[in-house]
């Protein structure tokens, strides 16, 4: 089953043209690993798919449901309201910073969303936050604030955040990017466990190593167009487009 089917996104800031034409197909379980320069559309995909941002033009399927399309009119159509939430909701996000709420703890951050938005019992969702504290390894700092907490260990615990909604999909935009690399090694790993549970996950990342041996599917994004899409055994040892080749160069030095 498809759980993302994106069809010719365009996106624009003012003039600025950031994704031109991007199609996108996530099957269940397929790990997605986005890479390319700077610049490239690569983080403005995942707002979009997720609604962070609202597109210009095209059709964003999430789990067989539609959450926005294009009329004859050329006009952009969402999914009413709380429809449009529910569906946009199916995708956990993890973010380049950690985004915690300060003044709470470590396993008041995990509740908060399913209690608030998703109204589930308390004491369950409670539960479900410890038995996810573990899955990350941070156990014993469920009391914590995330000040106490290292780079690694708040991005870790971002992950369990965005899991206790109980999404389908996880998006990730980055999520080593501002770790020193003994940090990025706990939450590759995490990632990876996620990756053998069959969690389907759609990460941009500049971790080329991750997505040579964790992807699934690996794309290749440059100038706000999809350049190539393969196998990552393809698209690192026979890359065809010539930008991904000197893309490679430069990041496999």
């Amino acid at each position: 089953m498809k759980k993302i089917e994106a069809r010719n996104i365009h996106k624009s800031f003012q003039e600025l043209n950031v994704l031109q034409g991007i199609d996108l197909d996530v099957e269940e379980g397929e790990v997605i690993a986005v890479i390319g320069p700077s610049g490239s559309g690569k983080s403005t995909l995942l707002r979009c798919l997720n609604k962070l941002e609202t597109i210009n033009r095209g059709t964003i399927i999430i789990d067989g449901e539609l959450l926005a399309d294009t009329s004859s009119t050329g006009e952009v159509v969402y999914a009413p309201g709380d429809e449009s939430r529910r569906i946009a909701c199916k995708m956990g996000m993890v973010f380049q910073q950690f985004n915690l709420f300060p003044h709470m703890t470590v396993l008041q951050n995990l509740i908060e969303a399913p209690v608030q938005v998703q109204k589930r019992d308390r004491a369950q969702v409670i539960e479900e936050a410890k038995i996810l504290l573990g899955k990350v390894g941070l156990s014993e700092k469920a009391d914590v604030y995330p000040r106490k907490l290292s780079g690694g260990q708040q991005q870790r615990v971002a992950i369990a955040r965005a899991l206790a909604m109980k999404p389908s999909i996880m998006l990730f935009d980055e999520p080593t990017s501002s770790l020193d690399p003994e940090l990025t090694g706990e939450v590759l790993r995490t990632m990876r466990e996620l990756a053998e549970e069959k969690m389907t996950m759609v990460v941009v990342t500049h971790e080329m190593g991750f997505a040579r041996e964790v992807a699934t599917k690996v794309i290749f994004m440059a100038d706000g167009r999809v350049q190539e899409q393969g196998r990552p055994e393809d698209i690192f040892t026979n890359p065809k487009n010539e930008r991904l080749q000197a893309f490679l160069q430069t990041v496999l030095k």
